[in-house]
């Protein structure tokens, strides 16, 4: 697996409230996106990020500590048992609840943190499957023998009026309420959780991004540029979907995360 993450600020914002993670070692992989004033949406974005990944890592050694045990005990074959499927997406909501709660209690004790909160987007790879726990509007695509797929859904009105007809794809990028979530981390409980398990192929491509990516390179031309460099290294696939952001006005902070499996 080769894999590469990059942020970067864009052209016209102050601060990048974007944070991600990407360890390669325990296959974990993380896109946020922070929103609220007084810097809180970086704040928000990192909260998020950091008690998600110790929390998740911190009781995935548990669990397969636990799994081992049992398994070791009854003779079962090692290590395809080691995590269930039940295992996983159980650590991935319990991470976010955990990460949540984080974040809204800083906002509840700190007056201008108040109401931050951050999109959310992590894979789990594991036994040839990625495991996904979403929340907002970062998204996860795949590319798979040249086709392009959007895997999440945005968690926003925008995408609602989108998927129901009432608005074209052209429409979702000059819709007045475009920015309008309707799930984020922060919330006193989170609205809506998108969880899903995807089996993976080799000469796949994972993408995690922020919407400053797809707010500023449509769907077909992220195609186009993952088709033209699908046999480079991750790395100057990424490096290449954030130039072209910034080419195309580069209003938000990008961040992405290219998995090649």
């Amino acid at each position: 697996m080769d894999y590469f993450a990059i942020t970067d600020i864009g052209k016209y914002r102050q601060n990048n409230e974007d944070y991600y993670f990407a360890d390669g070692e325990n296959n974990l992989f993380i896109v946020a996106d922070g929103m609220g004033g007084h810097n809180a949406g970086e704040i928000a974005s990192k909260t998020a990020v950091d008690n998600f990944s110790s929390y998740f890592l911190k009781n995935l050694k548990k669990i397969t500590y636990y799994n081992s045990k049992i398994i070791k005990k009854n003779n079962n074959q090692y290590p395809n048992n080691l995590l269930s499927k039940d295992d996983i997406q159980k650590l991935l909501i319990n991470s976010a609840i955990f990460a949540n709660k984080k974040i809204y209690t800083m906002g509840i004790k700190n007056i201008e943190m108040s109401g931050m909160g951050t999109t959310f987007t992590s894979v789990y790879i594991f036994n040839n499957k990625a495991y996904v726990l979403h929340i907002g509007d970062s998204r996860l695509y795949i590319y798979r023998k040249n086709e392009f797929n959007l895997i999440t859904e945005d968690h926003t009105l925008v995408y609602q009026l989108y998927k129901s007809g009432a608005i074209s794809y052209e429409d979702t990028f000059n819709h007045p309420q475009r920015n309008y979530l309707t799930s984020k981390l922060g919330e006193n409980e989170i609205s809506t959780m998108q969880y899903l398990d995807l089996e993976l192929l080799k000469d796949d491509i994972l993408l995690l991004c922020s919407d400053g990516l797809n707010s500023m390179v449509k769907d077909k031309n992220i195609n186009n540029i993952i088709d033209k460099l699908k046999k480079e290294n991750a790395q100057i696939i990424a490096n290449k979907l954030v130039s072209q952001a910034n080419i195309n006005g580069g209003k938000d902070n990008i961040t992405v995360i290219v998995i090649k499996i």
